[in-house]
């Protein structure tokens, strides 16, 4: 499990605290999950497919006893390449029943301290532009933190 907050000590005399968010890229977009969200990356385990669905809805797997849905967003965004379409990574997002997973070429990037700038997202796809919250920046980076939930529903609608 990955956690959100993370202490650290300055030569052990006091703790500061750093906020560690999680961040991933699908296609270009790097996404990031929102703050106090559970989290979790394993390698992609086998994928239970279901028939007549869309092959971007990769199907179920069992974690820790438990069915997850798992979503392949490269492909519902047309992003893969067709040779290059290893995905070996499964990202775990929020706890049951509302635990979604997200298939990834390699796993999240821990963003510390992202700072919250006063921008709007514009330039994604739609699906993901009208899903984000807030735009944060980690100094090297910008992030777009989208609600996970709201992305999913958005999702299950197209069935």
């Amino acid at each position: 499990m990955m956690d959100t907050q993370q202490a650290s000590t300055d030569q052990g005399s006091s703790s500061e605290f750093h906020q560690i968010r999680h961040g991933f890229e699908v296609g270009s977009c790097p996404l990031l999950i929102s703050e106090n969200t559970r989290a979790e990356v394993v390698k992609a385990p086998a994928i239970c497919a279901i028939p007549s669905t869309p092959d971007w809805f990769s199907g179920f797997i069992n974690h820790r006893g438990e069915t997850v849905p798992v979503y392949n967003l490269n492909k519902y965004l047309q992003i893969l390449d067709e040779t290059d379409d290893a995905q070996d990574w499964v990202l775990l997002i929020d706890d049951h029943p509302n635990t979604v997973g997200i298939l990834l070429k390699s796993p999240p990037q821990s963003v510390v301290d992202p700072e919250r700038l006063d921008e709007v997202a514009i330039g994604l796809p739609e699906i993901i532009e009208s899903t984000v919250r807030h735009v944060y920046s980690d100094k090297k980076n910008k992030w777009f933190e989208v609600d996970h939930r709201l992305l999913f529903l958005a999702l299950k609608k197209q069935f």
